[in-house]
């Protein structure tokens, strides 16, 4: 029911802002990004809390003032400071909105840290804290209330939140209801103190007092927790009026994203907590230099009853700065030898100056130091006191001391025995030492299954249930104040380590020696044939196939179990198989089959290895190899003949050209068995002598294997052209003027020759000159290297007029295919310059620079897409005759319709 009276709300607010958005959507849109902009760049934090004034102005109400302080950067201005908030009230238990208030800007403090003391490099810290009053009237009710605020946004680049330019923040706190049927509504909230200044310096301690005070007296309770967000960089969402983006509850709704390393319960890191009781945060500031959120939960306990809980946020900057502070170690031990390094272990400015004094005057001059980390060799044991003073170069001082304890010759160590789960393993602690004597010890036996893993005896024994790695710690200790510490991983197994010998065969008349290997005991069984039961390495001797098993104990107890078969053979087996051939240069492996334990090859060339069963044999001659194979004293002989022969050699028809349609027989030669790819145009794929038939070019892959010995085949090619003669004499009509030059061009085949020679300055080539005074046919007949021929003809029409340019009186352009166009004809000309075409007017109506002019060539009668009107039509043309001389023409042309 809340989401849907929201919901109708939200619409119908939506409707009555549609025509005025419309109206100012380009300005809004302006001023919303130069707003957000800047809303963006100085928000810092902020919080509320409440004071109860009394009952309220009717029956069954309480009188509330609220306030609410927002920090901003002291550099804020313009539409970066709010002149209102606007507070949410919402059920405590249900969460519903119950009402919304709008709070006015009641004041501003300032709040600027100027003493810097001994602070070299210190960071700006200033603060405008804007603080908003109301006094509201709210009913009684049992679930109390929730009220918040929202405000967007944050400023870019928080350390230790993601995005941070777009996540907003949420003020929040609880007014008390009826807990445990008592009424708390009387009260309240816990205020904190304004100390907000502070200067964190990175990678330096520091201490800030984050304490709050309650008017009623409760008690109160610190601890660090999750930022919130609320409020987003939406057009209508920087100040979200009733705040409820999210609404409550806000954990884990409205947690702030935060950067690994990092979250609410720890918002500097690991080496910063607040303390519980006086709300004190310290530790050393994160190394990682700008602002971070801190947000601090001050609870309120009455009687023990948690009644309320009051939520500050702020944003802490870690400056890169410095500060002057001496610090050491109460105790320094030094127990391996007589020298130790020094360093300050607080934080110091670069240039500040160091004075050490070890106070071993034995060592003279070098009892003192000014170097930031000394090393010092101390003189004999014993115990020195130690002083350290630093002063930085703006005058600030600081002083330390300390002890240190010198007592070198402590060596500290540990060993194991025993390597089973469910049994006790023995620790031993091996510690030794030149002074004092070794008084305490603490073992963690890494057992993550339990608590129950340490012990603080000397020697002790630790039993793990489980198999696996186990890293053992082990804390170690004299009686003048050396400690250490030793990490070991101690392996626990299932079994023992133990091994058995492989199963195995024995002759009737043979000993055989078994063995068991491990640091323990065994047990054989059967009693069969076995010198001793209680021996890792009994001698058996069955007569009869025979499984002895073993059992092995280590000195825990703890046991494993194998087994040996033993085989007995009353003979030996041998088949070195039979004989066979490889090619020359080959390897075979020789598949030797027998249940021999031995064997022993001869000759040994031509063998990887004489002692195997099954060598790799590669001889360069046909051999026999010998073997014997053996089982203690039973054995067997064996031979196998290996056969060498040449690879056969293959002889195939050289490459070879034919013509088209025409058939090659093909021939090969070299082996027994012959196999041609492809197959096709083939008359027989499987044969030395295959009549091939191709219609083009191919290659012909043959494989040639041999019978007499080498079973590896080899391979030959052939390559087939298949050629075609398609003669071409050129342009089947030509026509020039009587003496002309004629360049002829045939093309088609490698070999030409015309007829009749009449004219021609050589018939045998693919491009002579003719020169003739009358027509004349030619024949040119074209042939390839394969003696493929075609023929060809060409017409010379020869005119006994000079060159010139020909050009007809009238044309009809009507499209009938007749006369459509107006072109010059070109006799004994090499080309044609240009061809113009004008009208009465002297306008150029066509105009054209082909060197020929053929059928479909020249002027159709239209101009600008437009059919020229019958007329008289001017035209000029200028070509290049044979003889290079320039020819210029003009004259008039009829277009008929």
């Amino acid at each position: 029911m809340y989401l849907a009276v929201k919901l109708k709300s939200a619409l119908s607010n939506l409707r009555s802002l549609f025509f005025t958005w419309m109206k100012k959507l380009v300005f809004i849109s302006f001023l919303s990004f130069l707003c957000l902009a800047s809303l963006a760049d100085h928000l810092k934090g902020g919080w509320i809390y409440y004071e109860y004034l009394g009952i309220g102005s009717s029956a069954n109400t309480s009188k509330y003032k609220i306030t609410v302080k927002q920090y901003m950067r002291c550099t804020a201005s313009g539409g970066q400071l709010d002149q209102e908030v606007y507070l949410g009230i919402f059920n405590g238990s249900t969460y519903q909105l119950i009402q919304t208030d709008t709070l006015v800007l009641a004041g501003t403090v300032i709040e600027q840290k100027s003493d810097f003391s001994c602070i070299v490099n210190p960071p700006t810290v200033c603060y405008r804290i804007d603080e908003y009053t109301e006094v509201i009237d709210l009913p009684d009710n049992i679930d109390g209330y929730i009220i918040s605020v929202q405000r967007c946004c944050r400023i870019s680049g928080i350390v230790n939140v993601t995005n941070s330019s777009a996540v907003g923040l949420t003020y929040t706190n609880t007014i008390p209801g009826i807990i445990n049927a008592q009424s708390y509504r009387n009260n309240s909230s816990a205020v904190f103190a304004q100390k907000d200044t502070v200067i964190l310096c990175h990678n330096s301690p520091f201490t800030l007092d984050f304490n709050a005070t309650d008017p009623d007296g409760d008690s109160l309770s610190y601890s660090f927790t999750e930022g919130l967000t609320g409020g987003d960089n939406s057009l209508l969402g920087a100040r979200p009026n009733p705040p409820d983006l999210p609404a409550p509850p806000y954990f884990p709704n409205a947690v702030i994203p935060y950067f690994a390393g990092y979250s609410g319960s720890s918002p500097l890191g690991l080496d910063v907590t607040i303390d519980p009781v006086t709300g004190i945060i310290s530790g050393n500031a994160p190394g990682t230099i700008g602002t971070y959120v801190v947000a601090v939960d001050a609870k309120e306990y009455r009687g023990g009853v948690l009644i309320n809980s009051t939520r500050k946020e702020i944003h802490m900057d870690v400056g890169n700065c410095d500060l002057t502070a001496a610090q050491l170690n109460p105790t320094y031990y030094v127990c391996d030898s007589y020298t130790y390094t020094f360093q300050n272990e607080g934080s110091a400015p670069a240039g500040s100056f160091y004075s050490w004094n070890f106070g071993d005057i034995a060592t003279g001059a070098n009892n003192i130091s000014s170097s930031p980390t000394p090393t010092h060799i101390f003189s004999d044991t014993g115990i020195y006191n130690i002083n350290l003073k630093i002063a930085s170069n703006v005058g600030c001082q600081d002083s330390a001391t300390a002890i240190v304890k010198v007592y070198p010759g402590f060596f500290p160590g540990f060993i194991t025995t025993g390597q089973c789960k469910k049994t006790p393993i023995q620790f031993t602690d091996t510690t030794k030492t030149a002074y004092g004597v070794v008084n305490a010890w603490s073992w963690n036996f890494g057992d993550l299954t339990t608590l129950a893993d340490t012990s603080h005896r000397q020697d002790t024994v630790y039993t793990y249930s489980s198999s696996g790695n186990y890293d053992v710690t082990f804390y170690v200790a004299n009686s003048k104040g050396c400690l250490d510490t030793i990490v070991k991983t101690v392996i626990i197994k299932d079994k023992p380590d133990f091994t058995v010998t492989n199963d195995t065969l024995i002759c009737p008349i043979d000993t055989l020696q078994l063995n068991a290997t491990g640091n323990g005991t065994a047990f054989w069984t059967p009693n069969y044939n076995l010198n001793n039961q209680n021996t890792l390495s009994p001698l058996v001797s069955p007569d009869v196939p025979t499984t002895y098993y073993v059992i092995f104990a280590d000195a825990f107890g703890c046991q494993a179990f194998d087994s040996v078969f033993v085989d007995v053979k009353q003979y030996v087996t041998l088949d070195a198989g039979a004989d066979t051939g490889i090619c020359e240069g080959s390897t075979i492996r020789l598949n030797t089959v027998s249940d021999a334990l031995h064997y022993t090859w001869s000759p040994s060339m031509g063998l990887d290895d004489a002692t195997v069963k099954n060598p790799m044999a590669s001889p360069q001659v046909t051999t026999t190899f010998y073997v014997i194979g053996n089982i203690g004293k039973c054995q067997s002989t064996d031979s196998i003949k290996v056969m060498v022969s040449p690879y056969p050699v293959a002889s195939a028809k050289i490459d070879t050209a034919i013509c088209y349609s025409d058939s090659i027989q093909l021939n090969v030669t070299g082996g027994i068995i012959y196999s041609w790819s492809p197959v096709f145009f083939l008359s027989n794929a499987h044969i030395s002598n295959p009549v091939a038939k191709p219609i083009a070019s191919i290659v012909y892959i043959v494989t040639i294997n041999d019978t007499l010995g080498c079973p590896l085949p080899v391979y030959d090619t052939i390559i087939i052209q298949v050629q075609n003669a398609i003669a071409d004499a050129g342009p089947r009509d030509t026509t020039i003027v009587a003496n002309q030059p004629l360049q002829l061009n045939a093309t088609g085949g490698q070999i030409y020759l015309w007829t009749p020679s009449t004219g021609l300055n050589n018939p045998a080539i693919a491009n002579p000159v003719a020169i003739v005074s009358s027509n004349i046919d030619y024949a040119v007949t074209a042939s390839t290297s394969a003696g493929c021929t075609a023929r060809d003809t060409i017409s010379v029409k020869v005119y006994q007029v000079p060159p010139g340019l020909y050009v007809p009186a009238a044309f009809t352009p009507n499209g009938d295919g007749l006369n459509d166009f107006f072109r010059p004809v070109s006799i004994g000309m090499k080309q044609i310059t240009y061809f113009k075409v004008f009208n009465r007017w002297g306008v150029l109506v066509y105009s054209g620079n082909k060197r020929y002019y053929k059928e479909g060539d020249g002027w159709n009668g239209i101009y600008k897409g437009k059919v020229q009107d019958a007329a008289v039509y001017v035209w000029m043309a200028q070509g290049i005759d044979y003889r290079d001389n320039k020819i210029t023409q003009k004259g008039i042309v009829t277009l008929i319709r």
